[in-house]
């Protein structure tokens, strides 16, 4: 056993380590001993964990105290899932992960790669190579590469495709593209190469956390070596089930003229009920500053609403 965790979920990671100890199960010191991850907090924290496995196929379980879409355990349940796990009953699912090469470094991502200027409202020049074959060239705000855990994130917000279970697939998807490009379903052992990029200090996005600056004019995306494997227990708390929840729980009707943000934004409500404006930044990895904006616009279209947060006043809660 081995955990991780963010520094606002210390309080539950304490609880699993003492329920650890209190079962005789042994917390790894060194990684590459580890049978099982515990990654306690957001999903970031989560991704994060995966980052930090690299090469590391060794079965992560997410273990969240509020809302996550990635955690298949939280802290009203965690004791009887690390009693499975010790018992030998539970199963791991595999997950694709994209690795982007850029400035001659390689950047992981679970959920998807974007490539943007860092301008805000400024159009990206690019061409877009599958194979060594130029599919286009286009102008656009912005160009997003996802897997299917990815698909119902930015990606879909940007109305690229949702892509059920595990398909080894990847979406390209580009953002207000200028020329009219759709989104594009290729398979995930394509070599993507985005090239040609113009626009004001252009970057690169992983998983809307990690941040690089773009040195070339090019990015080159392709499917990683290695996977991302969760735990798993049952059909209650697999990705897949949430995933077809959140095609039912968003009308995209209501969201139509909207920027990507605010849609992203109504999405995450709508599948994860009220939130503060706190655990919106969370969950959806975007600045303070994007989310701060696109409520202003939900709440004056009427599509949210919001009131005082009793634990604690100086926030509030927003919810649809």
């Amino acid at each position: 056993m081995y955990f991780v965790y963010s520094n606002k979920e210390l309080e539950l990671a304490k609880q699993v380590a003492g329920y650890l100890k209190k079962k005789k199960l042994g917390i790894a010191q060194d990684l590459s001993k580890a049978e099982v991850i515990f990654a306690v907090g957001d999903d970031n924290t989560i991704l994060n964990a995966f980052r930090d496995l690299g090469k590391n196929e060794i079965p992560v379980l997410g273990i969240a105290s509020g809302s996550s879409f990635l955690a298949h355990s939280d802290a009203n349940n965690f004791e009887r899932h690390i009693d499975l796990i010790a018992k030998g009953k539970y199963n791991i699912f595999r997950r694709a992960r994209i690795v982007a090469k850029t400035n001659n470094v390689y950047y992981p991502a679970l959920n998807d790669i974007g490539i943007f200027s860092s301008k805000s409202a400024s159009l990206m020049r690019y061409n877009l190579n599958v194979n060594n074959e130029l599919l286009w060239k286009d102008n656009a705000d912005g160009l997003i590469i996802a897997t299917p855990t990815g698909s119902t994130g930015y990606s879909y917000s940007a109305h690229g495709p949702i892509i059920l279970d595990e398909p080894k697939v990847l979406s390209i998807t580009p953002i207000s593209s200028i020329e009219k490009k759709s989104s594009l379903i290729v398979p995930n052992n394509s070599e993507i190469l985005v090239d040609n990029i113009q626009t004001d200090n252009p970057i690169v996005i992983m998983d809307g956390d990690v941040r690089v600056k773009l040195k070339n004019d090019f990015v080159e995306i392709k499917k990683s070596k290695y996977d991302a494997c969760f735990v798993q227990f049952s059909k209650e708390y697999a990705i897949e089930d949430k995933l077809k929840k959140r095609t039912i729980t968003l009308t995209r009707g209501k969201t139509k003229n909207l920027p990507a943000s605010a849609k992203l934004i109504y999405q995450t409500l709508s599948y994860e009920g009220n939130l503060t404006q706190k655990e919106i930044i969370n969950l959806t990895y975007l600045p303070e500053r994007t989310v701060r904006h696109a409520l202003e616009i939900l709440l004056k279209k009427g599509l949210i609403t919001v009131q005082p947060y009793l634990n604690d006043a100086r926030q509030s809660v927003y919810g649809v």
